[in-house]
């Protein structure tokens, strides 16, 4: 039974991996519990260590409801997951149902209307679909369910200005039923570190090697094959530089393929997932983000928390915290010579990635702590739920 002195909260993912998985674990976690009763409705298909969440959720006293979500447009598979969720928002009252990224999102967003359920709808989108790499055709449909899904939307939070921007630029919601709240991190495990030569020891780089790093999903939008080629053209001029990508996906074997194939052998290292991120960062010289689509990478604001000099993709998610010339460095998308330009830049020029690092974590430690991010939804959820009671 619900709790009237709490605000009921209901969130609704499908997306149980990356950053998304974290931002509903900080959002869980960290809104007080004397004032948000919450609920995650969740898939489990994503990540099979998504498992060790549930658990952490449960003991925190977050009621879990397992829903299976598939990512990929299945009419079968999708309308099961929407009868499943226009089942439970019938049956369970709230007062905020807050979905997250693309297919939870629009399944989430149309359950909760058709139920009756009396909540009211928020959503974050963690970049729009129709951002992706697809056929026009496709992107265009999944712009069309954004344009619906936004008319059933009571509050879009975005996690930077770009993404609000691309949200208005494609009239999925009107400019006041927009708001953003940047991504936040635990500033309290992202840090500078003294230990980085210890570090570099135990996973046996080479002390003397420039280390160039990135974290994230192994997947086609985080443009790790751009950073292969990359990687390449640096290397010509460079040969005392190592790389490595932290994470796991879909597309390792093949990159381990390409880079065998350009000869990078030991100097391009697959590290695989990890649980110790903030030490791993300590150990980079340089973050490179050569993402093709974003919302708001944590790794990213993880890596300028840390006082890591950054390169990453000019789009909107990374050049809302990356300044040219100020906090990092950027470069097309998808552009490896103009990737290995910028990695060599920054190398080179150490003297002003060193300042830039230090302006960036600063930029970090003013606008992007959890608590800060955490504080602020909060703030949008009862602000809704004033509105609504005058």
């Amino acid at each position: 039974m619900a709790d009237p002195e709490r605000t009921a909260v209901c969130h609704v993912l499908e997306a149980t991996e990356g950053g998304t998985r974290q931002y509903l674990s900080d959002l869980c976690l960290g809104l007080p519990a004397e004032r948000f009763e919450q609920t995650a409705v969740v898939s489990a298909l994503r990540a099979p260590e998504f498992g060790a969440d549930i658990e952490r959720l449960r003991e925190a006293g977050v009621r879990v409801e397992i829903v299976q979500m598939v990512r990929e447009v299945s009419r079968a598979e999708d309308l099961r997951a929407y009868r499943e969720l226009l089942a439970f928002f019938r049956a369970n009252p709230f007062d905020i149902i807050h979905t997250h990224s693309s297919k939870a999102g629009i399944l989430g967003r149309v359950a909760a209307w058709r139920s009756g359920n009396s909540a009211l709808r928020v959503h974050s989108p963690h970049a729009f679909a129709f951002e992706m790499n697809l056929p026009a055709s496709r992107r265009r449909l999944f712009a069309a369910a954004e344009r619906f899904a936004g008319r059933l939307t009571d509050l879009l939070i975005c996690t930077c200005e770009g993404e609000r921007e691309t949200a208005l630029r494609h009239h999925i919601v009107p400019p006041s039923k927009a708001a953003v709240v940047r991504t936040g991190v635990d500033l309290r495990a992202f840090h500078p570190q003294a230990n980085a030569h210890r570090i570099r020891e135990e996973l046996g780089l080479p002390q003397r090697h420039r280390i160039v790093g990135t974290v994230g999903a192994v997947v086609e939008q985080k443009g790790h094959r751009t950073l292969v080629e990359a990687a390449r053209i640096v290397l010509d001029e460079m040969p005392h530089t190592t790389f490595v990508i932290v994470g796991s996906g879909v597309q390792r074997h093949e990159l381990e393929a390409r880079a065998a194939e350009l000869g990078l052998g030991r100097r391009f290292r697959f590290l695989g997932q990890r649980e110790d991120v903030s030490r791993l960062l300590a150990t980079f010289d340089l973050f490179v983000m050569p993402s093709l689509w974003e919302g708001m990478p944590y790794a990213l604001v993880e890596a300028m928390a840390v006082g890591v000099p950054v390169v990453g993709s000019d789009i909107p998610g990374i050049r809302d915290v990356v300044q040219p010339h100020s906090t990092g460095r950027l470069c097309g998308a998808g552009d490896a010579a103009a990737l290995a330009a910028a990695i060599r830049e920054a190398l080179t020029d150490e003297g002003a990635s060193s300042r830039m690092a230090q302006a960036a974590r600063e930029v970090v430690m003013r606008e992007h702590s959890r608590e800060r991010m955490v504080s602020a939804i909060a703030g949008c959820y009862e602000r809704l739920l004033e509105v609504r009671a005058e």
